[in-house]
């Protein structure tokens, strides 16, 4: 369950950076809330992971931390899980390669008052310069696909060591 919950938050996030990759979509709204939630709900999971580990190697000493022990349990999880890692990784490593984005050197700032503004990251000096609303809304949904892309991964990668832990826990149990 602990894995679930982790992969399908890495889902959402790959989904919803699959969103920002389509044109003619506007860019989510507060998206620093949505990530905020993400990784507060995500947080918890991953310590989980962590205490599991820990607690696997203090029982077991040298068992969770060994390489070959760690491969051996992921080539024992079952193939659709290890097919659906894969994809998981696959998708939040083509979303945050940016095939579907132009690199201009700009990221979206800030928006008020009918002006939008955006960094020139090619320049040393970093200035802001203004920008049209629809360059600023192209910039922003660039943004939130690297973002949730990122977040898609990290979640991705718990979920995968949560399995392996799992994996290797039964072990530890048996012998």
């Amino acid at each position: 369950m602990h894995a679930r919950l982790q992969l399908a938050l890495a889902a959402a996030a790959l989904c919803a950076s699959a969103y920002t990759a389509v044109p003619l979509l506007p860019p989510f709204a507060h998206e620093g809330i949505l990530l905020g939630i993400g990784f507060a709900s995500l947080l918890p999971l991953h310590a989980a992971t962590i205490f599991r580990g820990i607690a696997l190697e203090y029982r077991v000493r040298g068992h969770a931390s060994d390489r070959k022990n760690q491969w051996r349990a992921l080539k024992a999880l079952p193939h659709r899980v290890r097919v659906l890692l894969v994809a998981l990784g696959l998708a939040g490593g083509v979303l945050l390669s940016g095939v579907f984005s132009e690199d201009s050197g700009l990221q979206a700032t800030d928006a008020y008052r009918g002006r939008y503004y955006a960094v020139d990251t090619t320049d040393p000096q970093r200035p802001n310069i203004q920008v049209t609303r629809t360059e600023y809304e192209a910039l922003s949904k660039q943004g939130q696909r690297t973002m949730f892309a990122i977040y898609g991964l990290i979640a991705t990668a718990g979920g995968a060591v949560t399995l392996v832990y799992g994996k290797l826990d039964t072990w530890a149990v048996r012998s």
